[in-house]
Formats: C-alpha cells, structure tokens, sequence
C-alpha cells in the first residue's frame, strides 16, 4: 500500500513512458490501456486471464477507473461502469451463495487506481487522483447479494441470453468480446450455457456507476449527491 500510495498526484507518464505510444490511438481503449500501463510497469503484474486476483500472494486485484468532472468543475463521479471477470455459465450456477462465486474470489480485495479523465488532454497527462483498498465485506455482499442471485436464477432457467442490466440495480454483467452476438456465425461473442442448447453471449460481471460512486464517496468520506461528490 505504501508503494501504491506512491502513485498519487502522478501522471501516467510518470509510471511509464510507454503509455506515450498509446496517445494517438481512439480513446475507447484508454481505460484498458491505462489498467494495462499501472499492473504492468508500476505493480509488474503479467497480464493474464486468470481466476485469482493479480496480486496472487496478497489476495488483491487491481483495477483503474477513470474519473470525470461535472460542467461546473466541482464534482467528479465515474465515467464508465467497472467490467470485473468473466461469468462462467457453467460452473457459475452451482454457487448457493455470493461468497462461494468468482465475483467474490477474484475481486474480494481491489485496489482502486482512480485517474481524472480529461478530453483536453493526452492519455499520458492524466493524474492520479486516488488510490485505495476496497473489501468486499458484509455490507457490500448484503447489496450485491440480490444482483448475483438474479443472474444466478437466469443461468439456472436457462435464460443466459436473459442477461440485461435493466433487471439488476448495483450488480450487472455486460457483453465481454470482439465479435457480433447477432451474427450466428460469430464464435467469438458466444459461450455454452448449462440448461439450454442455445448458445449464450459471453458476458463479465459489472458494477453499475451508481455503485461505483457510492464506493468511492464511502471511501472519501463525502457526500454524494448529483453529479458525484465534492472534489
């Protein structure tokens, strides 16, 4: 944590400066690009598709998340939703609780890299704002519980491609890949489900950006109203 804290006030050029290669390319890919540069060349982690958190031995996954102001200036929320693992149909029905899912193996503990967003700027000029260890502790599995048990009950009628985030309030899934679901022919967007022949779209668990303002105001301690809180 003293080395993460580290990270705080930085710009991205600061970390690396390969994160300037990335400065031309569209900005839909920044924030993969920016959890990218700060796992690799600041916390050497190898970019992986694994099960386990990141930090394997401390039990900890790390994700960046961009901030944004509101018009006035004197707000930030979130800009976008946070995409978490994969959701395995298969293996992901047989949980009776949260605590026994991948959602809670892998991102029990998460350290949150939280950088402002700015148009006006280079991705390689973002600042750091905050950096904190987030726990899935008993308050947190008492408001996603509900969320995951929804989804649950979906894969176990068969209605994976039932998924919507319109059914969920904090907790969601969201389609995870390169390819075209409508397209029958597209591999690559479709995955086995267990109670259906009919092939489902590959989709990662998600928390919405209600919820993610409201981890970040809890950690700070402020207020949040609309628009986010006081920065």
């Amino acid at each position: 944590m003293e080395k993460a804290g580290r990270l705080v006030g930085k710009t991205l050029t600061e970390i690396t400066d390969e994160i300037h290669k990335s400065d031309a390319v569209s900005r839909v890919v920044t924030k993969g690009t920016v959890g990218y540069m700060v796992e690799h060349f600041y916390f050497g982690v190898k970019i992986n598709s694994d099960a386990e958190p990141d930090i394997k031995h401390l039990g900890i996954e790390i994700k960046t998340c961009p901030l944004k102001f509101d018009s006035t200036k004197t707000k930030l929320s979130v800009k976008e939703p946070l995409s978490l693992n994969m959701v395995n149909y298969c293996d992901e029905w047989k949980n009776d609780d949260i605590k026994q899912s991948s959602l809670y193996k892998k991102n029990k503990k998460t350290l949150f890299v939280c950088y402002i967003h700015d148009d006006g700027k280079n991705r390689s000029d973002y600042v750091i704002k905050y950096v904190f260890l987030w726990e899935m502790d008993d308050k947190v599995l008492e408001e996603l519980r509900p969320d995951y048990e929804l989804i649950i009950k979906k894969i176990r009628e068969g209605k994976a491609t039932d998924l919507h985030q319109k059914y969920n309030k904090w907790l969601t899934t969201c389609p995870k890949h390169g390819g075209v679901f409508r397209d029958p022919d597209c591999r690559l967007s479709k995955t086995k489900q267990p109670f259906s022949e009919k092939p489902a779209e590959r989709r990662a668990f998600r928390l919405k950006n209600t919820y993610m303002n409201m981890i970040i105001a809890r950690h700070l301690g402020k207020k949040l109203t609309k628009g986010g809180w006081e920065a």
